[in-house]
């Protein structure tokens, strides 16, 4: 029985560590037998949640709390935090631990997909959640409650779910940080919660052993931007670049654009099978450059593929863009994504991004054009279709989410680096670069072709200019 080897494996004696809070002196933790202790992905993940800040008595809740060290390091930094933990003897032994240290947690049994009473009552501004994932330690034994958790490794949905049918958890502008494995399930995360309409973000790894852990954030994309769908417009670059106010997120997109430009000033119109739309980016992204969020706009769009296509994400790892190859899908620089599958070779998006002064304001505009099917009008076009059976309306969250996950300046969330996103793009461009003479070996900082000795004026090309 399952009880009984619970109770078999609290009769042991449990043990006594010396931990360090990231920041914070040494702390003397008493853990109980069969609860878990901090380990290398409890020091990754607190090193995360340091550099997100002083909590200054803003809420937090950590799921899985075990001996208690991250819910105690919070704490000590100024966070109104309160825990929980589906194992009675983790939840007794982070109350015995916040105790003796003087750290007025609340602690609760339970978590997502349990009952309810782990829910905050109050809505928080974190959550954290070291994943279970790893074997314990050897001459240690986990009780059947960490075993079904290891086993079941779908916390995460049921988070997702709580967090679907209870909003108000989390609040405005809140994160949520996860530690995963490299495994499957690690795989498996990112995608899930982008299917579901969340930005997602790599935000620290650790190589321990044969694994890779990874500390991602998840958030609502661009909380402050509103999504204005147009029955017909002449081109969502130019109402975003014209608009009297903007956000950083606002989203204009259209069922026929009549008089867009695209790259080299080329005509960009589209209809109802296609998604048109425009960002309103951050004033800050003028310093990445139109190179790189042209780049990273190409990457988000097949990081919403590979979502619709079940796989992994090329932006949390560049090994996911493997899969789109063997699917045909390329992206050939310095601004398009085309399919070749069964003989059939077709265009499926085009990007822009374009900026203007308007008055003492930057304006920075990325238009994205995405067909849903071949253009009769178009030649050598190709559309979703071919991979996928998924309308725009479901399309157009994912692709939100996913232009987001790179592109969105969040006030608690470090952005991407540079070189992640770089390397993952020229992942997916290798197979069409090889193709070319001469042939080109990687992308520089700058956004040019390695091997290429001719120099692209790209900046005016895309209509960088700021008048």
């Amino acid at each position: 029985m399952s009880i009984e080897r619970e109770v078999e494996y609290s009769k042991g004696s449990g043990r006594v560590i010396t931990w360090k809070p990231c920041g914070h002196e040494d702390i003397t933790l008493r853990i109980a037998p069969t609860v878990y202790p901090p380990r290398e992905d409890s020091t990754l993940l607190d090193q995360v949640l340091a550099e997100h800040g002083s909590g200054e008595g803003k809420g937090m809740l950590e799921i899985g709390c075990g001996s208690g060290a991250i819910s105690i390091s919070c704490s000590l930094r100024g966070w109104r935090v309160k825990a929980c933990d589906i194992n009675p003897l983790a939840v007794a032994t982070t109350k015995g631990n916040a105790n003796e240290l003087g750290c007025e947690i609340s602690v609760f049994e339970g978590g997502p997909g349990d009952i309810d009473q782990w829910m905050p009552s109050e809505s928080v501004d974190l959550i954290a959640w070291n994943l279970p994932y790893l074997d314990p330690e050897p001459g240690q034994k986990l009780g059947p409650l960490e075993d079904s958790a290891m086993i079941d490794q779908q916390g995460d949905i049921a988070l997702l779910d709580a967090l679907t049918q209870n909003p108000h958890i989390l609040n405005p502008g809140g994160v949520i940080y996860l530690v995963h494995s490299s495994n499957h399930v690690g795989t498996r995360i990112p995608t899930t919660w982008r299917r579901a309409g969340w930005a997602t973000r790599n935000i620290s790894k650790l190589a321990v052993g044969d694994e890779m852990l990874t500390a991602i954030a998840c958030w609502r994309p661009f909380e402050q931007g509103e999504i204005v769908r147009l029955d017909s417009c002449e081109s969502t670059n130019e109402i975003i670049l014209e608009k009297n106010t903007v956000n950083q997120g606002d989203l204009v997109s259209t069922r026929n654009q009549t008089a867009g430009r695209g790259y080299r000033n080329r005509m960009w119109v589209g209809s109802e099978r296609n998604f048109m739309g425009s960002w309103a980016l951050h004033r800050k992204s003028i310093e990445w450059g139109p190179e790189f969020i042209q780049y990273a706009a190409s990457l988000a769009v097949i990081d919403t593929l590979s979502t619709f296509m079940n796989q992994g994400l090329p932006t949390h790892s560049w090994t996911h863009t493997s899969k789109l190859e063997k699917q045909g899908v390329r992206v050939k620089w310095p601004n398009d994504i085309w399919i070749r599958r069964s003989g059939n070779v077709g265009k499926l998006c085009g990007i822009l991004a374009q900026g203007r002064s308007k008055g003492q304001e930057n304006r920075i505009a990325l238009g994205i054009g995405l067909n849903r099917n071949s253009v009769p009008e178009i030649s050598d076009s190709i559309g979703w279709d071919v991979l996928f059976g998924v309308d725009v309306e479901k399309l157009i969250p994912v692709l939100h989410a996913s232009v987001a996950s790179i592109l969105e300046f969040h006030p608690f969330i470090k952005p991407p680096k540079k070189e992640d996103i770089l390397s993952a793009v020229f992942a997916n461009m290798r197979l069409t670069l090889s193709e070319g003479s001469p042939r080109s070996f990687g992308i520089d900082a700058a956004g040019g072709l390695l091997g290429i000795n001719q120099v692209h004026q790209m900046s005016e090309d895309w209509g960088w200019k700021w008048d």
